[in-house]
């Protein structure tokens, strides 16, 4: 009884379970994904495409984080693509907000598409493509977390 609370806390947690030695069990973190592509001070001023560059021929999106706002993001609303003008792969939705990016200490794990749940992607490139610009000037650091596959 106590490995399946053991193991179903480490589920939750994201977290492997080691024994490394007997009787004794040690829950490591799982890292969240290692960096596939980043676009620092990412212009949530314009409706155009920008480009990030992804370092993986095949790969699984696992998070995208936003950060380091340089301002509160009260009006952008935009997604993530594998094509450039909104085509191809839907990453992130086009109604995403990131009203919640208040000042330069805050992050925002961004909604993924339910297709990320099953597809493997193979872009080199994705796509930040704002609906609605800021409407003054604003900034903002994007991660993009996977993992590469073989």
């Amino acid at each position: 009884m106590n490995c399946l609370r053991v193991f179903v806390l480490s589920f939750l947690l994201g977290c492997a379970i080691t024994t490394p030695a007997a009787g004794q069990i040690v829950i490591n973190p799982t890292p969240p994904g290692q960096l596939l592509g980043q676009r620092l001070a990412a212009d949530f001023n314009v409706t155009t495409d920008q480009a990030i560059g992804i370092n993986a021929a095949k790969y699984v999106v696992r998070r995208i984080v936003v950060v380091n706002p340089s301002t509160s993001l009260t009006l952008a609303v935009g997604g993530f693509y594998t094509g450039a003008s909104k085509t191809g792969t839907t990453i992130v939705a086009a109604t995403q907000i990131y009203t919640a990016l208040t000042a330069g200490a805050k992050w925002l794990d961004l909604t993924l598409a339910a297709i990320l749940g099953t597809d493997v992607l193979t872009a080199g490139t994705l796509y930040l493509s704002l609906t609605t610009a800021q409407g003054a000037a604003a900034t903002a650091d994007v991660y993009i977390l996977g993992d590469t596959l073989p």
